[in-house]
């Protein structure tokens, strides 16, 4: 008979990485975050550039110099 409280454990599996494959773990992430925040710089550069085109701005008249 097997007593309820005597349940085996499964121990914490360790997992050993070399440091070069984590460094190429983590610059691959560094790498795919550039090229994501460069997509959205360009997207919002385009759509700024867009707006500005779409919106012409009043032509401001010289202010005339008030004789004292």
């Amino acid at each position: 008979m097997t007593d309820k409280t005597d349940v085996k454990v499964p121990g914490k599996v360790t997992v050993r990485r070399s440091p070069d494959e984590t460094s190429a773990a983590a610059l691959n992430i560094i790498n795919q975050e550039l090229v994501a925040r460069n997509k959205k710089t360009a997207m919002l550069k385009a759509l700024r550039l867009g707006q500005e085109q779409a919106e012409e701005k009043p032509v401001k008249k010289a202010a005339a110099k008030k004789k004292k």
